[in-house]
């Protein structure tokens, strides 16, 4: 199976990269292809109105995203939290691929992921960002994975090398996969 990636930062060292880099490894490492996308490109995006959307239009990267969403068999995705919420340019990102008709994601499974010096983990960013991935008609999957109290890409590491962490990645990337149409 084919899937979209996008880690929803663009962070040096960003934990959520490091995150959803473990994460993809699982999901490739069961045969399927990842298609990183570069999050970057939707940074500098003009914030979504619907005079921007009529004049000059859905941009070029959200059209090309969209295809990509499209195509895929699923979507993966991680964010950090941003006061309790997601990242603005992921909001805007959303907002835009929610003008393209008919909807790329109804129907497509989302796994959600996070990482934070938070003790919990980001998980309230995943709770906001399940808010408009639902209203447009994704999956976002109860397996979500969070990593709550690190600092870095080693305390991951260490986080993931724990045999109930590496239960809940797998717990939760097999409900991906199950939901995307393989059974795991």
């Amino acid at each position: 199976m084919k899937f979209v990636g996008i880690a929803a930062s663009t962070r040096d060292g960003s934990l959520n990269r490091h995150l959803f880099e473990h994460i993809v490894d699982r999901v490739s490492g069961r045969g399927h292809d990842v298609q990183d996308v570069n999050y970057g490109m939707v940074v500098d995006l003009p914030h979504y109105t619907a005079a921007r959307e009529a004049s000059p239009g859905i941009p070029s990267e959200i059209q090309a995203l969209s295809a990509d969403i499209l195509k895929a068999d699923g979507v993966i995705l991680a964010s950090p939290e941003y006061n309790f919420s997601i990242p603005g340019p992921l909001k805007n990102a959303i907002d835009w691929v929610s003008r393209i008709k008919p909807s790329v994601l109804i129907g497509k499974p989302v796994l959600l992921a996070s990482a934070s010096s938070s003790p919990v983990g980001g998980w309230r960013g995943l709770a906001a960002l399940r808010i408009p991935l639902t209203c447009l008609g994704a999956q976002a999957l109860p397996w979500e994975v969070t990593a709550g109290g690190v600092s870095s890409g080693t305390e991951i590491d260490e986080r993931l090398a724990t045999e109930a962490m590496s239960q809940r990645v797998d717990m939760a990337v097999t409900a991906f996969l199950d939901a995307c149409g393989q059974k795991a």
